[in-house]
């Protein structure tokens, strides 16, 4: 060592001190020591997170273990759906039995209908056949009657108008003669105005009678009808417009309840409720990776994210429905599948990823 080198510092008392260059030796090694263990540190971070992102990308064996919960925003917003497509159920069906009634009850109707129809037809006809009778009776009775008094009213006009020129009778005996013949002109006309009454009641049940035949055979018939079988008519074609618009209802109320089990049926079988029902063990599993699990393909764990890994169940089944998947690297959220599994170490269901068919790295 130079002597001039530290003569300024030996002439101040200021030695050089072994201990003190031996610390700061120490120092500087123990820097460049921590300064390459981080060094190490960040590299081999940076290596392994590109490891696993590479992993991850190319990698198609991984699901991801959920736990289904009644508190699931999926399970929630599904039991949300199912509940008011239930209600919607509901309406339908009750306005089809509705419906139903509606149709019992016109169909109940015109069944009363039809047979208060023939009743009334039977009746009218018997009084038809009445009319006709006494009829023809009273045509019979009157020309017998008109005959009668025609001979009774002519001899006896001839032996008033005798006996009166011949003075046998007075002026008072021949007019009350006269009444009595004006009488019984009175009761020939009276004997036409009801005979007339007998061929119009006649008449009108005919023409009754045939505009009941024409509703029970459901034809259309030309003769006029009258007032009250128009009404009844009218009822009757009320009704059967009626039923064909409650039968209308009907069926298109039951394609409604069909398509509404279809989507009540889709809900219940969405992959979360029916996790939820059966309380399965179940994982998330993206389509790409989907090629490589099937029933009883195994499934493995791995205590450092892909090494040292085991076999810790099987899968059961692939549930229907689709969900959406997070990818474990990266921001992006994936479609897929559920599967429902079977788990020989329950707690690795709590892992956040597992490997289907084979360990990742085979080992």
């Amino acid at each position: 060592m130079d002597a001039t080198q530290w003569k300024p510092f030996v002439e101040i008392g200021l030695l050089p001190n072994s201990a003190t260059q031996a610390a700061q030796k120490l120092v500087v090694s123990t820097y460049r020591m921590v300064g390459l263990a981080m060094l190490t540190v960040v590299i081999v971070v940076l290596v392994g997170y590109i490891a696993v992102t590479a992993f991850y990308f190319f990698s198609r064996t991984w699901v991801a273990p959920v736990a289904i919960a009644p508190s699931d925003e999926h399970v929630v917003a599904l039991q949300s759906s199912l509940a008011t497509q239930l209600n919607e159920r509901e309406r339908l069906a009750g306005e089809l039995a509705q419906a139903e009634r509606s149709i019992a009850a016109e169909q109940s109707f015109q069944l009363q209908f039809i047979a208060a129809i023939r009743k009334d037809l039977e009746n009218r006809r018997t009084a038809l056949g009445r009319a006709k009778r006494l009829s023809r009776s009273a045509a019979a009775t009157r020309d017998e009657i008109r005959e009668t008094n025609g001979d009774y009213s002519a001899s006896t006009f001839e032996r008033m108008n005798d006996d009166y020129a011949a003075g046998m009778i007075d002026r008072q005996a021949m007019l009350s003669g006269k009444f009595v013949l004006s009488q019984i002109s009175a009761a020939n006309l009276t004997l036409a105005e009801r005979q007339a009454e007998y061929d119009q009641r006649a008449s009108d049940l005919s023409v009754q009678a045939q505009s009941l035949d024409a509703i029970l055979a459901n034809r259309s018939d030309s003769t006029a009808l009258s007032y009250d079988i128009l009404e009844v008519a009218r009822n009757y074609e009320n009704s059967k417009l009626a039923l064909a618009r409650e039968i209308g209802n009907r069926d298109r109320l039951k394609t409604a309840i069909a398509r509404q089990d279809e989507i009540i049926g889709g809900i219940n079988q969405s992959a979360y409720l029916r996790a939820l029902a059966d309380g399965a063990v179940v994982a998330l599993v993206p389509y790409a990776n989907l090629g490589n699990v099937h029933k009883g393909t195994p499934l493995y764990a791995c205590r450092l994210d892909m090494i040292m890994c085991r076999r810790v169940g099987r899968v059961l089944d692939i549930l229907p429905g689709e969900v959406q998947v997070s990818h474990p690297t990266r921001d992006l959220t994936l479609r897929g599948r559920m599967i429902e599994m079977q788990m020989s170490e329950p707690s690795a269901a709590q892992e956040s990823l597992l490997f289907a068919g084979a360990p990742p790295l085979w080992f």
